[in-house]
């Protein structure tokens, strides 16, 4: 009987029994082959092998049976060939007891017959030697960023060859060679490393977890559009903008001439005000965003040098998260594809831009290139229009949107999640410019070159403060803080127009009633009944000797004697005598200088 794939005799009566000429006794084996192994190497075949090796393993069960059912093995291998087609008795007893390239049915279970009777079909595996000088220079020449091409580099090899002695086999031999090394090895010497990164595979990270204002990210993008700046110049403004990593609206954004950290600060205030504060943020360390305002007391910074007496900055204020990503590569932050739908194609390509648009690269300026420069007004409004558009567009295929739009998605699940807003002092933090500054006398500080006061701060002198202000108005009030952050009051800028009389009236009235409230308060802590007491000289009498006095007397100067004559003072003024010497000399008036 069949067990476990092996085709054993029955157990021997006591008295043996004659076999039938057409059954010969088979063997006992045992089952050494690895079924796993077996099933690995048949995986990595291709189909048309898998799909002979089915065919052969359905038409070894068909003897299989008639060996169960009593027939001997050989009449059973002649019985099933002689009703294929296509296939021997001789092949057939070959599928069934094993050659030296198949395992052979009766030989394993028979589950396992399809990977047992698969082809073993190969080609040649002789191949030509390179010595391994010859294929050195080979590979160094191939292997290069300059990327050779094969041709070019056997050409050198075999002229090399014939210097050193070498003997090279054909052209194709060194080909498939080339060919055979490693893809990645291949990528990274004749492509280089960012070659090979983009070729690696990336990760796709989900976003169905997070909710709206969960995640933020922020980046800067120039637009491929001339337009007329409010400096007077025709270059290409910059966006810079906020969005919400959960639905992908476009939160924020600003218009500048250029990227700076002004812009970045106008448009994360925008964001919050409008939005609430975010819980993390995604951001490149570029000076513009790993500025100190926003940055400022952060560990892993990677930019700028961290002080000990920095101010400390709006997203450690804010207690936000804050996760640098790796700049000029786009997969980092989502913002960059909604730069490429938004700006690169809705904006820069608009037809009112027409003209205008510049290409995405130097190498790809449109025939109309520089045929006008849009006026600073206009260019504004078609971004808010575009801006709108992309928000509200439906059809959206993103794993939260499912065919709704950004502001339908971030609005569902803002509803979900309460807005956590600004307080008025956290709202200073972020809408409001931060400086180190030292505390002068009187309560005084020195910001931009204006001079800010408050009487309360006296107490500061030659410590270091935060002064937070507006750097669009410097009139306007600074709000102090101490380097841990408390809040210390608000400073007035003092500083008036020359002639403006009013002010330097106001200026005064406010100094007298400085002076007049502090002797008020100097006079309530003063107790009058100890000053004669403490202003009383002590009666006590010192055993001491008048001292002399230590000076000399001063001797009176001596007339001058001329000719034994002393001269008056009036008669000894060199200065006199001078003039009456050049009096000739002097030009004379005359009628013509009337």
């Amino acid at each position: 009987m069949i067990q476990t794939g092996q085709l054993e005799e029955p157990a021997a009566d006591p008295a043996p029994q004659a076999q039938p000429s057409d059954r010969p006794a088979t063997r006992t084996r045992s089952n050494t082959y690895n079924r796993d192994d077996l099933w690995a190497w048949f995986e990595t075949r291709k189909q048309s092998i898998k799909d002979e090796a089915l065919r052969r393993a359905g038409i070894c069960n068909e003897v299989r049976r008639l060996i169960e059912s009593g027939l001997g093995a050989r009449a059973s291998i002649a019985q099933v060939a002689a009703a294929t087609e296509g296939v021997t008795e001789g092949t057939l007893r070959n599928w069934w007891y094993g050659t030296s390239n198949i395992l052979g049915a009766s030989k394993v279970d028979k589950s396992d017959y399809a990977p047992a009777l698969a082809p073993r079909y190969h080609g040649s595996t002789k191949t030509a030697d390179i010595c391994e000088e010859a294929w050195a220079w080979i590979y160094n020449d191939y292997m290069r960023l300059e990327a050779p091409t094969a041709a070019a580099v056997i050409r050198r090899a075999r002229k090399e060859a014939k210097t050193q002695g070498w003997t090279l086999p054909s052209n194709a031999t060194i080909k498939r060679r080339l060919d055979a090394i490693d893809w990645k090895q291949r990528v990274l010497a004749r492509e280089g490393t960012d070659a090979l990164l983009r070729k690696l595979p990336h990760v796709t990270r989900s976003k169905a977890h997070l909710h709206a204002m969960q995640a933020v990210n922020a980046d800067g993008h120039t637009f491929d559009v001339l337009v007329k700046l409010p400096s007077g110049e025709i270059g290409r403004p910059v966006m810079c903008a906020w969005q919400d990593l959960y639905s992908g609206k476009l939160l924020s954004y600003r218009i500048s001439e250029t990227l700076n950290w002004h812009t970045v600060r106008l448009s994360f205030g925008d964001m919050v005000d409008n939005y609430g504060i975010p819980h993390e943020v995604f951001l490149d360390n570029g000076r513009e965003f790993a500025n100190k305002f926003l940055s400022g007391q952060l560990k892993h910074r990677f930019r700028f040098k961290i002080r000990e007496d920095e101010p400390e900055g709006v997203f450690k204020a804010l207690s936000i998260g804050v996760h640098w990503t790796t700049p000029y590569h786009g997969q980092s932050k989502p913002i960059e594809r909604m730069f490429l739908d938004l700006c690169c194609e809705q904006i820069a390509k608009h037809p009112a831009c027409a003209g205008a648009y510049t290409g995405n690269s130097p190498t790809n300026k449109p025939a109309n290139y520089g045929a006008k420069a849009m006026e600073w007004d206009d260019f504004l409004k078609i971004v808010a229009e575009q801006v709108e558009e992309h928000n509200a567009r439906q059809g959206r295929r993103s794993e939260v949107c499912r065919g709704r739009s950004f502001n339908d998605v971030f609005e569902e699940s803002r509803a979900k999640f309460k807005k956590l807003d600004p307080t008025p002092e956290q709202r200073r933090l972020f809408l409001l410019a931060c400086e180190g500054v030292k505390v002068r006398d009187g309560g005084h500080i020195e910001l931009q070159r204006n001079l800010y006061w408050n009487s309360d701060l006296g107490h500061l002198k030659g410590k270091k403060v935060i002064a937070r202000f507006d750097p669009d108005d410097l009139t306007k009030a600074v709000h102090i803080y101490s380097l841990d952050n408390q809040y210390q009051g608000t400073a007035e800028v003092k500083r008036v127009n020359f002639i403006d009389s009013e002010s330097a009236t106001e200026h005064n009235r406010q100094n007298r009633r400085v002076i007049k409230h502090t002797k008020k308060a100097h006079e309530a802590q003063v107790r009058k009944d100890l000053i004669e007491e403490q202003q009383r000289i002590p009666d006590v009498v010192i055993p001491m000797a008048k001292p002399k006095p230590n000076f000399a007397p001063i001797p009176e100067p001596a007339c001058k004697v001329v000719g034994g004559w002393a001269l008056e003072d009036d008669q000894d003024r060199p200065d006199e005598r001078r003039m009456l010497e050049l009096l000739p000399f002097l030009p004379r008036r005359t009628e013509d200088d009337e």
